[in-house]
């Protein structure tokens, strides 16, 4: 027998249009709520009324006059602004990657309170990352007071290099976290577990902490490593694309007959961005003679050098470096104006480059001189650092456990329907 949507369900829908609307565009009224949402103001401000009674929503204060285009100030009360409250609950994050596991608690406008971090090798176990997890969390939960029920949940994300060694795999097409999401939760003391995949929760981080600035835009997020990773994010924030797109990219041809690099086509992305490939590139001219600057700054370790010490010894003077540096990034700036044309890009996120202010600067420059200023104008830095990735996970809990629920978890969801039956 069919039925139709419930009163929970609808209730819920609703509470996650307001929460919705205000992260994304920031503090905002009850008038404008009604406005944006196509909902009456009788049920936007009992909606909020409830929200505010339950700890979700704070009013923060009156919304500035805007002044009318007869220069006269409107008639009328002020308009009382409703935010997020960023200590309604707190949240949990970790990153797995090769290098470094990551954990930190944060408030639910992504404040940091607490981070600890432990180095990753080959030779680090699964259950080793696990157990550090699990006490780092549960340390950051005592040293702070809370209990389980203060906190919305743990966002894990795993880097792609790390899914195999986590025994996450792919069931029908789709990664499996179910085993790594249940090892975490056999703690006790445990919050709530989410777990994705740490590239896409880092473009999704990123564009949760910018708020009202890029919510309304495509993003490509590019992550360097061992690998090149990209993510596509739009407005909707559809998390189906990252496998197919990173997947592709690498493989996509950007220098034709260039280097070659494992199985994949010369000239790739793979082949001539990955860090091991553009440290391959300067071995051939790194020396102590022909690139004094350089072999100083990196104690003589080629597996030492990056792109921001690249272009500072060709700012000394380290002549063989810069020409190296000039085709790293005409082949950069080729995969960056690609990307900005397939995606309909308006930003294009760099993550895990290490580039200092000076850095990202001559990082512009060279696209700018190579792609043009339409390309290097969408570029922009990570809002989060190495030391910072677990506030990916931190959004996968944001969003899980209280954006798409509308604030009402699901074992409070669970209750209610108890309650009514």
């Amino acid at each position: 027998m069919l039925s139709g949507i419930s009163k929970l369900d609808l209730k819920r829908i609703n509470r996650m249009q307001v929460l919705r609307a205000i992260w994304e565009t920031g503090p905002i009224s009850r008038v404008d709520l009604s406005h944006q949402l196509q909902i009456t103001r009788a049920s936007i401000t009992q909606l909020t009324n409830t929200m505010i009674a339950e700890g979700l929503l704070l009013e923060i204060g009156e919304a500035p006059y805007q002044i009318r285009p007869d220069n006269k100030l409107p008639k009328g009360r002020k308009k009382i602004l409703l935010d997020i409250n960023a200590n309604y609950k707190f949240v949990l994050g970790a990153i797995i990657s090769e290098q470094e596991i990551t954990v930190g608690l944060c408030t639910m406008h992504m404040e940091i309170l607490d981070k600890s971090s432990m180095p990753c090798n080959d030779h680090t176990s699964r259950k080793e990352i696990i157990q550090f997890i699990i006490s780092a969390t549960e340390r950051m939960m005592s040293n702070s007071c809370l209990t389980k029920e203060n906190v919305l949940g743990i966002g894990v994300g795993v880097m792609p290099i790390m899914i195999g060694r986590m025994r996450v795999f792919y069931k029908n097409g789709i990664l499996d976290f179910s085993e790594l999401t249940k090892s975490l939760s056999d703690f006790p003391q445990m919050p709530p577990v989410f777990c994705g995949n740490a590239v896409w929760l880092q473009a999704l981080a990123n564009v949760d902490l910018q708020r009202n600035d890029m919510f309304n835009f495509n993003q490509v997020y590019v992550h360097m490593g061992s690998h090149i990773h990209i993510a596509v994010l739009r407005p909707e924030k559809s998390e189906q694309d990252y496998l197919t797109y990173s997947y592709l990219t690498e493989r996509c041809i950007i220098r034709p007959n260039g280097r070659q690099q494992d199985s994949y086509p010369a000239g790739s992305v793979r082949a001539q961005l990955s860090v091991q490939a553009m440290q391959a590139r300067i071995a051939e001219v790194y020396s102590k003679e022909r690139t004094p600057f350089l072999y100083s700054a990196t104690d003589g370790y080629i597996q030492h050098v990056t792109l921001e010490q690249m272009y500072q010894a060709s700012s000394a003077g380290d002549v063989r470096c810069e020409e190296v540096v000039r085709e790293i990034m005409q082949d950069w700036s080729v995969l960056l104006h690609n990307l900005v044309c397939c995606f309909q890009a308006q930003h294009v996120i760099l993550h895990h480059f290490g580039l200092t202010e000076k850095g990202f600067a001559n990082f512009k420059h060279y696209v700018k001189q190579f792609a043009g200023d339409d390309v290097a104008e969408k570029i922009v830095c990570s809002s989060i650092e190495d030391k910072t990735d677990f506030l990916a996970g931190c959004s996968l809990a944001l969003m899980k456990n209280f954006y798409m629920t509308g604030g009402i978890p699901e074992k409070t969801s669970a209750n209610l329907l108890k309650i009514k039956k």
